[in-house]
C-alpha cells in the first residue's frame, strides 16, 4: 500500500462464470451455445460508503439445424446461487472468509437474477432461426449487473465465487 492508503483494507473481489447448456435437438430446429464474461469488482475498499458495482455479460447464440423450416427459439437463462446456497445474499470466499454480493438483471440492481423462484427473476429472449433468416444464427446478450454492499468488515484476500449459467430453449 502507498502512504495515502494506510488504514484501508483491500480485498480483491472477482466472480468466475461457468456456462452450462441444455441439450440440443437431434433433428432439425436449432442448437444453442452460451458464453459468459465474469463480473470483476476489482479492489474492495471497506471504508467506502457506497456500494461497489461492476458488470459482466451472458450471450446465448442459436444456430439453425436442417432439415426443416424456420424455428422459433424461446430462451430462459438462469443463474445459480454459488457457494452461499442462497440468492440473498450470494457470497464470495477467500478461505473461510465471506464477502456478500449479488447479481441483477437490471442496471438499477433491483431484480435479483436467479432461477425464477424465491423472488428471483430469469432472463428471457425469443427469436427465429432458419433458412433465409440472416445467416441462420441469432444471439441474445444479457448484461449481468453485480453489486458489493458497502462497508463489509472482511479480511484482506482474493475473494471469488463460481456461478453456473443454465440455458433452456
Amino acid at each position: 500500500m502507498t502512504a495515502p492508503d494506510r488504514g484501508r483494507t483491500y480485498a480483491t473481489a472477482g466472480l468466475a462464470a461457468l456456462a452450462l447448456l441444455a441439450a440440443a435437438p437431434a433433428l432439425g430446429g436449432a442448437t444453442c451455445s452460451v458464453a459468459a464474461t465474469g463480473v470483476s469488482f476489482g479492489a474492495y475498499v471497506i471504508s467506502l460508503a457506497t456500494p461497489t458495482d461492476s458488470s459482466g455479460n451472458v450471450t446465448v447464440t442459436c444456430t439453425y439445424v436442417p432439415p426443416g423450416g424456420a424455428t422459433s427459439v424461446d430462451i430462459v437463462t438462469s443463474l445459480s446461487t454459488g457457494i452461499s446456497g442462497s440468492y440473498s445474499p450470494r457470497q464470495m470466499a477467500s478461505g473461510p472468509d465471506r464477502l456478500n454480493y449479488n447479481l441483477f438483471l437490471d442496471a438499477t440492481r433491483i431484480s435479483t437474477w436467479g432461477n425464477g423462484l424465491s423472488g428471483t427473476s430469469v432472463a428471457t429472449a425469443g427469436f427465429t432461426v432458419g433458412p433465409g433468416v440472416g445467416n441462420g444464427t441469432r444471439s441474445a446478450a444479457f448484461p449481468v449487473y453485480g453489486r458489493l454492499p458497502a462497508q463489509q468488515a472482511v479480511a484482506m484476500g482474493n475473494y471469488a465465487d463460481t456461478i453456473v449459467v443454465t440455458v433452456t430453449f
